[in-house]
């Protein structure tokens, strides 16, 4: 069991809400990064979870960032040991590097509830979850680690040009300027900046993609996250493979009867099925 001032969980239906530390603990550590592995591992798992909200504990933050006192400490063991890191040394993933490629892999939706200030670690764990809701307000979002003489670790320098394109990546991970939840929204490092709580959005957004069915959910994050990753000709003989996997599913011939029989013409209308 987790201690609730580092990570806690909840079940509200079949959505999952992983809430990040407390008003005690607003940095992401190694302790936390335990926890959020376990967490989402077991979530990941778990059959009755359809959609995971991650968020804050601690008011104004989703995280403020990775701890810089940790990270002295292992700078100052790197320096005593006299070790160096050549371009081609193993890499061997930790807990954060681990639980961030299980929100990214796990067969269903990630939310990011980005309920303040996200630099750093906090920012590059918002980055590999597949939707990202940041709560307006005087916070601060982004990658500022060359202002200590370092370089985002945790996956920054290459998820975040995957998500806005190389250029305007470079540029803002070089300047190590944070920005605005409204900027941030502008510069596409999230989908949505909300004048309401970003849980609430989030939980809102939850609601909707589990109306979907989990395997339709499934493929397509499967398939959009594998795009940029396969050649084309490749990632269009899986899609039809998976199309046709669910199109003959009773599950999915049974909601195209359902809409069929609504007699619906208008291409442009939407249909809410559920």
């Amino acid at each position: 069991m987790f201690d609730p001032t580092v990570l806690s969980t909840r079940l509200q239906g079949n959505i999952a809400v992983v809430t990040l530390g407390s008003a005690k603990r607003i940095f992401l550590d190694r302790e936390m990064c335990d926890a959020l592995l376990e967490a989402l591992t077991a979530l990941a798992n778990d059959e009755a979870v359809r959609v995971v909200v991650v968020t804050g504990g601690a008011p104004g933050y989703f995280a403020r960032h990775y701890s810089v006192a940790e990270l002295v400490r292992t700078g100052e063991r790197l320096q005593s040991s006299g070790r160096h890191f050549a371009d081609d040394t193993p890499y061997k993933p930790t807990s954060f590097d681990r639980a961030l490629q299980i929100a990214e892999r796990m067969p269903k939706p990630v939310i990011a509830a980005i309920s303040g200030t996200a630099m750093g670690g906090a920012f590059e764990l918002a980055l590999a979850c597949d939707i990202r809701i940041a709560q307006l307000g005087d916070f601060q979002i982004g990658l500022p680690e060359i202002n200590i003489g370092i370089l985002p670790g945790g996956g920054g320098t290459q998820r975040l040009p995957r998500v806005v394109g190389a250029a305007a990546a470079l540029m803002h991970i070089l300047m190590g300027v944070a920005v605005s939840p409204a900027d941030a929204e502008k510069k596409g490092f999230v989908h949505e900046a909300t004048a309401g709580k970003a849980i609430d959005r989030a939980m809102e957004i939850a609601r909707r993609l589990t109306g979907h069915t989990p395997q339709s959910a499934r493929h397509i994050k499967r398939l959009v996250r594998s795009a940029l990753d396969m050649p084309l000709e490749e990632g269009l003989q899986l899609e039809r493979n998976l199309f046709l996997d669910l199109a003959g599913s009773a599950e999915a011939i049974a909601r195209m009867r359902r809409y069929d029989g609504m007699g619906i013409t208008d291409p442009s209308h939407t249909l809410d099925i559920r």
